[in-house]
């Protein structure tokens, strides 16, 4: 055969010419290889090898051509790339025996019910900034915070790039608690109610799964000995735990409110009441009281509220209360509180100067 260039005699079928080096003959993969769809994410199409039809991706036409040319040659397809999902499942499965049970009820929630729209695409394809704005437009930004979280700690785990992207603000909490005064009010408006023991043993500090985990033996010779939680599991049943939130949660509380001993039964849990009704009571109590609307935990908060206005020192409110050093609700209370105290002091003083 001549050569296609220069006309010279060349092999028959060759696919250079060994003279201008001219190519001869397309390649047969260049002819086989389908038109891919262009996507929002690149260019995907399916090819047929050795009977099977294979889907191949590329970021451009050129990168999906060269990886259905490699297939086409008989290079093993790459693995399938790792979704959402599966991203997820692999973290939280690698470190089950590591996660409490309340974190995992997270996780799966998190799994459930966010980021549906990308959880079964691969993640090299997924548009983060677009699957946050979608998130953020459902639901409220510390829950989008939170989910990130876990896509961010998966995504380290699998050794994937981790993108950035911009998080909707999350605004600042408030920060409810009684004060000192309002703490009287309350436990005299709440005594004999069925939520009382729940109520003091929070004004105490405990969080409510430490509070559903305490039994009567727990409580002796006027010390609380929190030793354990009790939380719900990803199939929202209750389960015990011997650990608690962290190593200061384990801890050994006095007690301060005398009315807590008349309270406890013989045996068996202290708290029967469900966490539902608890919250119902104690808002009722707060309305008819004209106090801050407050929640169970809110009153573990205000044990902080009352120990600052007190002048406990903030290393011992931390140890009472199971948090670590420097803890920043403490501090925040803390200081709120003193800023109140000042405020009481500075108007003392100006009557006591005050010309009559």
């Amino acid at each position: 055969m001549k050569c296609k260039n220069c006309k010279r005699i060349i092999q028959d079928n060759s696919l250079f010419c060994n003279w201008c080096g001219a190519r001869q003959l397309k390649e047969k993969s260049d002819i086989t290889i389908p038109k891919p769809q262009k996507l929002k994410s690149g260019y995907s199409g399916q090819i047929m090898v050795d009977g099977e039809r294979i889907r191949v991706r590329g970021k451009t036409e050129a990168e999906y051509r060269a990886n259905a040319a490699k297939l086409k040659a008989g290079e093993k397809p790459a693995a399938p790339a790792l979704t959402l999902e599966q991203c997820l499942n692999n973290y939280i499965n690698s470190n089950s025996a590591t996660l409490s049970v309340a974190t995992i009820r997270g996780y799966d929630q998190i799994l459930r019910c966010r980021f549906k729209s990308a959880m079964q695409a691969p993640l090299d394809v997924i548009d983060w900034q677009k699957t946050i704005n979608d998130e953020a437009q459902k639901v409220a930004p510390k829950t989008v915070k939170n989910a990130w979280g876990l896509v961010t700690a998966a995504l380290r785990y699998a050794k994937q790039d981790t993108p950035e992207v911009n998080l909707p603000a999350v605004p600042i909490p408030k920060t409810d608690f009684l004060d000192h005064k309002q703490i009287k009010i309350f436990l005299k408006a709440i005594e004999g109610d069925p939520a009382e023991c729940a109520a003091i043993l929070a004004l105490h500090s405990l969080r409510a799964s430490e509070i559903y985990h305490l039994t009567a033996g727990d409580i002796e010779r006027n010390v609380i000995h929190v030793r354990g939680a009790t939380v719900r599991d990803k199939a929202n049943h209750w389960t015990d735990k011997d650990t608690n939130k962290n190593s200061r949660s384990t801890r050994d509380i006095p007690v301060i409110i005398p009315r807590l001993n008349k309270l406890i039964p013989s045996e068996g849990r202290i708290v029967t009441i469900c966490q539902t009704a608890v919250r119902e009571h104690i808002e009722k109590i707060c309305i008819n009281n004209k106090l801050p609307v407050v929640s169970l935990h809110d009153l573990r908060r205000s044990f902080t509220s009352l120990a600052a206005y007190l002048q406990w020192q903030e290393e011992n409110i931390c140890k009472v209360g199971g948090w670590c050093p420097g803890s920043p609700i403490v501090h925040k209370i803390y200081i709120k509180v003193s800023d109140k105290a000042i405020k009481e002091d500075v108007k003392r003083m100006k009557n006591y100067l005050k010309i009559t």
